[in-house]
């Protein structure tokens, strides 16, 4: 609450509009229907269409008035039933004629959840349209429905930056491409959130939050591509049983006199030494690409790229002068840096949720760019 006077100004971190709750534990719903930017060009619904007019001196359209569903999800995670609706929003006067295209999700949960939970679950889709248009997608509306069907909008601090004006074919995969396996890759999407969510969290947090420095971004990267390998792959030098006994020699061997915060800290350290290095991950990574991938992101040595990024990574973590490269005080070099590394990254996810390798890569490269 801001001043206390005969007019009180609350600032509230949302408002929901609709429903009297009687306590906040009765604040749960079970489905909602949300919006967001850029959802009515990428879903390229055809929303007008040429009809037979009877007469030459008229012109006449047809406009659909049903809400078809463009696509589909059944049962993946707390997700009940996930569809995208289209329809034309039409507004008719004496002198005008006013249609437009409008898209939404709706979602249905297995059993209601929290508004917290919603505003997560709206996040994820939110990221995962982001990934498929190439630019950030925002929560443009939000409503949600108790069991009993009432209903109430979520109004809440706009972050939303103004759309670009970009055509469908512009954008990274636009329904019409990838009607196919769309809903293959939503309920994989889904399904890989409680293995990959911190990895979508680096990636995005660094296309939403365009204004982060460049070098804050790097990190960001460089830490979602080690934690993509490190929770897709079973990567270590040794297995763990035999790690173990590797461990407890290598422990007992740290001598007495030994201070015990310096004898806990070698531990903690000696803890992870099993597990594969920042450089032998990326090497792994892109050993796993075709050559065309790899070319595409402009990488013509393998080597040296992920010594670049490893080294560089350990400058900024550690600044450490002899881990210095060239890239810390080009910030023009190391935005295009963060270009390839957001590229590979998303290349890497749609890949693993069944996108083929080439498409994936043809796609993303529509809205990153890298000399």
């Amino acid at each position: 609450m801001i001043g206390l006077s005969s007019t009180t100004t609350f600032r509230v971190s949302y408002l929901l509009a609709g429903i009297k709750f009687s306590s906040p534990a009765d604040i749960r719903f079970c489905s909602a229907l949300v919006e967001y930017s850029y959802i009515e060009k990428w879903s390229c619904f055809q929303f007008t269409r040429p009809g037979k007019s009877y007469s030459a001196d008229y012109m006449s359209l047809e406009i659909p008035v049903n809400v078809p569903a463009l696509f589909k999800i059944s049962a993946s995670g707390v997700v009940k039933e996930l569809s995208l609706c289209a329809y034309a929003s039409r507004r008719f006067t004496r002198s005008s004629v006013d249609v437009r295209p409008r898209a939404h999700f709706t979602i249905d949960l297995d059993a209601p959840i929290d508004l917290r939970a919603f505003f997560a679950l709206a996040d994820d889709l939110g990221q995962f349209m982001t990934m498929l248009v190439g630019e950030p997608s925002y929560i443009k509306k939000l409503r949600l429905y108790d069991s009993g069907k009432a209903c109430a909008d979520v109004f809440f601090p706009s972050t939303i930056r103004t759309e670009k004006k970009i055509d469908f074919a512009e954008m990274c995969f636009p329904l019409s491409e990838i009607s196919n396996i769309v809903q293959i890759l939503a309920e994989r999407w889904f399904s890989s959130l409680p293995l990959l969510e911190p990895v979508y969290d680096l990636l995005f947090g660094t296309l939403f939050g365009r204004d982060s420095f460049v070098r804050t971004k790097f990190l960001s990267l460089t830490q979602a591509l080690e934690s993509f390998h490190r929770r897709t792959q079973n990567a270590t030098y040794v297995s763990p049983s035999d790690y173990s006994a590797v461990l407890d020699t290598l422990v007992a061997a740290v001598p007495e006199n030994v201070p015990p915060p310096l004898r806990k800290k070698l531990s903690d350290s000696l803890k992870y030494a099993n597990e594969y290095s920042l450089r032998k991950r990326i090497k792994e990574i892109l050993a796993g690409l075709s050559q065309k991938t790899i070319d595409v992101l402009k990488i013509s040595d393998v080597g040296a790229a992920a010594e670049l990024i490893v080294s560089t990574r350990n400058y900024l973590t550690h600044f450490d002068e002899d881990s210095r490269t060239s890239l810390v005080d080009d910030m023009v070099g190391m935005h295009y840096m963060n270009e390839r590394l957001t590229s590979l990254l998303c290349i890497l996810i749609l890949k693993r949720l069944g996108m083929d390798e080439s498409m994936a890569a043809r796609g993303i490269l529509k809205r990153r760019y890298f000399p």
